[in-house]
């Protein structure tokens, strides 16, 4: 499907303005696209990324659901859509979209690391220490930021004990 001209002008004007925290602005530059392109892959994209910017999200987690049914192979449309769903309806509907997510996606550390921290906040600690143990074997760094994620802070709290 071809861009028209219009709609990639007002991509650049919502990047630009998503770039300088002009998030509303970013918003209605989205908005002036019109309706056929409304549903191609780059305005999806930018329309999840202003959604999740104005913490709108719901439509955040809209945007992100049609990015996952449209580019299922993509693994970062799967870790945004379960982070805005977790904000718009909760834990164990974001767990849900990562345990779909790291089915397709096995070797991706982040889905992993998320999936810790939040089987970490549902009390499910021994997931939780699964799922870290490999996102730190698939990433290394991801031990650093087990380290500060205040998610994991129940997994380190019954480590103490």
């Amino acid at each position: 499907m071809q861009i028209r001209s219009t709609t990639l002008r007002q991509l650049r004007y919502a990047e630009g303005y998503l770039a300088l925290g002009m998030k509303h602005e970013a918003a209605e530059a989205l908005d002036e696209i019109e309706a056929a392109d409304r549903q191609c892959l780059p305005v999806l994209a930018m329309r999840a990324a202003v959604f999740q910017q104005l913490a709108d999200w719901p439509r955040a987690a809209e945007a992100a659901t049609s990015l996952c049914e449209r580019v299922p192979d993509d693994a970062g449309h799967w870790i945004q859509r379960a982070y805005a769903v977790r904000r718009a309806s909760g834990l164990r509907q974001a767990r849900e979209i990562l345990l779909e997510a790291m089915g397709r996606h096995p070797d991706e550390a982040i889905i992993r690391f998320n999936l810790a921290c939040y089987e970490a906040q549902l009390g499910r600690l021994d997931a939780a220490r699964a799922h870290l143990g490999e996102a730190c074997r698939l990433a290394p760094e991801c031990l650093e930021l087990a380290k500060t994620d205040p998610d994991l802070e129940p997994l380190r709290h019954s480590d103490i004990k």
